[in-house]
């Protein structure tokens, strides 16, 4: 079995080191790796860290995750590429549960699950809870954790008008769905999101959140959440403690911000 791991980095060369030295851990798959330099300040830095665990770097400047993606996808040799984000520690095992041991349909997208440190701060744990409840019921993979065909990939790029980390696992999911993807979850691929994540993190995240809904609904890829169903999640959010519950209120409110600032700014002068 043979596949090719894609990780779009910036900036983060430690936590670059834990994924790589993760991936290269794995058994019973070989694997090649992708480093996609997104304009780091150091790329030399980058190139000594991936030169660590015998990783291929392609460079971009700064023009975001989707559009990092994209150019790991150009350069893959192998059928299959995992895309992983650099903050993610894939646990023993991983590789093998998404490649498997049948040949994948062409079309086939596989999902892995994602867990948190166990010392996960406060923030990092609202992050997590909103992002699968949003998974979940806006019926739609995250890439920080997926496997797909490497032409498929590349048949239906990701959409790179998005600017940052958001919105675009979404989107890319409806349009691979539209062109005929199989989804499937694979919970025995499990990866550590291992993301620092303070107040000020969070609130960027969720601010970017808010701006990338007013994107989707303009490319015709947003699937709105019923209100029931965010309820169900925030509420699931106090079962995790007062204060996950509360800082998921807040992230709501500011994803509503986002939302409203992204149309002000469309707005005719």
């Amino acid at each position: 079995m043979t596949a090719t791991v894609v990780v779009p980095t910036r900036d983060r060369p430690e936590a670059l080191r834990r994924c790589l030295a993760a991936v290269r851990a794995q058994r019973h798959v070989q694997l090649d790796i992708v480093v996609v330099d997104d304009g780091s300040r150091s790329s030399e830095q980058v190139s000594a860290v991936a030169g660590e665990f015998a990783a291929r770097v392609v460079r971009l400047e700064g023009k975001g995750p989707a559009a990092a993606r994209n150019a790991g996808a150009r350069v893959v040799a192998t059928d299959r590429v995992l895309l992983l984000d650099d903050d993610c520690v894939p646990r023993a095992g991983w590789a093998a549960a998404l490649v498997g041991d049948v040949p994948h349909l062409p079309r086939e997208v596989v999902a892995g699950g994602v867990e948190r440190p166990r010392s996960a701060p406060v923030w990092l744990r609202a992050s997590e809870r909103l992002a699968v409840s949003a998974e979940r019921e806006a019926g739609f993979f995250r890439t920080l954790n997926l496997s797909c065909g490497a032409d498929f990939l590349r048949e239906v790029p990701f959409d790179e008008t998005f600017p940052g980390a958001a919105g675009e696992d979404r989107d890319w999911c409806f349009r691979a769905e539209a062109a005929g993807a199989v989804f499937v979850r694979e919970p025995g691929a499990i990866v550590v999101h291992c993301a620092e994540m303070g107040a000020r993190a969070f609130l960027r995240q969720q601010l970017r959140y808010g701006r990338a809904v007013d994107l989707l609904r303009r490319r015709g890829s947003h699937v709105a959440v019923p209100a029931r169903a965010r309820r169900r999640g925030l509420l699931d959010g106090f079962g995790d403690g007062a204060l996950v519950g509360a800082t998921m209120v807040a992230g709501q409110a500011v994803v509503a911000v986002g939302y409203l600032l992204e149309r002000w700014s469309r707005r005719p002068r």
